[in-house]
Order: C-alpha cells, then sequence, then structure tokens
C-alpha cells in the first residue's frame, strides 16, 4: 500500500472522528443563564443556542433555597404539565429534578419528534429532590409533571445532535479513501 493512500485513509478517519466529537458537546442549562427572563418561557428564543426551540407551560424562577444547586430553575406552576421542546435531536439526558413538598412524585417522560414515548422517570414520591439520567436518543421533548403538584427542573445537561454509529463512520472513511485513490489514479 503506497505511503500515500495510508496517509489519506489516517486524514479521512481522523476528520470524520473530530466531525463527531464536534456534534457531541454536551450542554448543562442551569436556568441561572445571565440575562434570563424570568417568569413564563413559553415562545421565548433566549434558550435556542443551547437548542431548545420552546417551552410548554413552563416558568422561570430563581432563589428557591429548596433546590440543589443555584436556586434557579423552571416549574410547571400553576399549570398540571410543562415540557422543554428541542429544535434538534438530544441524547444523554440528565436533570437535577425537585418538588413543592414530602410525598410528592416527580415525573419526566422524554419523547421522540413524532411525539412517541421514548423513557420515562418517577421519583416514586422518595425525596425532596434528586437526579435522573436517560439513555434514549432521538429525543426531542421533555415533559415534566405530578397531579397537579408543583414540581421543578433545577438543571438540564444533554448532548445536541445526532452521534453517527460507527459503521456509518466507517463508510465515510471509505468513502474519503476512495476519493483520493480515484484522484491519484488520475494525476
Amino acid at each position: 500500500m503506497p505511503k500515500n493512500l495510508i496517509r489519506s485513509i489516517v486524514l479521512a478517519v481522523t476528520l470524520a472522528g473530530a466531525s463527531v466529537a464536534s456534534q457531541a458537546a454536551p450542554v448543562t442549562v442551569t436556568f441561572n443563564e445571565a440575562g434570563a427572563p424570568v417568569g413564563q418561557l413559553d415562545g421565548t428564543t433566549f434558550y435556542q443556542s443551547y437548542g431548545i426551540a420552546n417551552f410548554t407551560s413552563a416558568v422561570r424562577f430563581g432563589a428557591d433555597s429548596r433546590l440543589p444547586d443555584d436556586g434557579f430553575g423552571i416549574t410547571n406552576a400553576p399549570a398540571a404539565s410543562a415540557a422543554v421542546i428541542f429544535g434538534e435531536d438530544i441524547s444523554a439526558l440528565g436533570m437535577t429534578w425537585a418538588v413543592s413538598g414530602s410525598g410528592i412524585t416527580f415525573v419526566a417522560e422524554l419523547y421522540d419528534i413524532a411525539d412517541v414515548l421514548l423513557e420515562t422517570f418517577s421519583s416514586g414520591g422518595v425525596g425532596l429532590f434528586g437526579t435522573a439520567s436517560f439513555s434514549a436518543s432521538n429525543v426531542r421533548k421533555v415533559v415534566f409533571h405530578d397531579s397537579g403538584s408543583t414540581v421543578a427542573i433545577d438543571t438540564l445537561t444533554y448532548t445536541r445532535g445526532t452521534v453517527p454509529e460507527p459503521a456509518t463512520l466507517a463508510l465515510v472513511g471509505l468513502a474519503l479513501a476512495g476519493a483520493a485513490v480515484a484522484r491519484r489514479r488520475k494525476a
């Protein structure tokens, strides 16, 4: 195998890996971002740079000492449920949640773009706050609620974009290597 062909293959695989790494950057939303609106978030564009397209019945608040991190978060009050709607597929979702009193159950449901339920978390009424991690990918919406009580999300972490499978990366690498070989033969 010629040296230049090996270099081309290594370069193609490196570029493919770099593009995946740039797509898979984790995002953290604390709802304590400077300049974020307080109150009803429906229709706000403030969080679009985080990949969040919109909210449904979500209210941003601050300075609540019951929250474990920084006291800022979003709640479903006064609605029965609220949603965070993403403008692109996300994965590796994690959150810090809180409830307004003992015995209240925090529930989070993850949906895809077709509104198909992907995964559910329930605190079971245990604790005033905690964390939840989800393995679902292609998530477009997170709905959070408890039968009529106030619940909150303190922090969201997730990975933006769809991460290609290893087979896809291999095909991209082979295509780039093939293009390099074809170019060499023409020269």
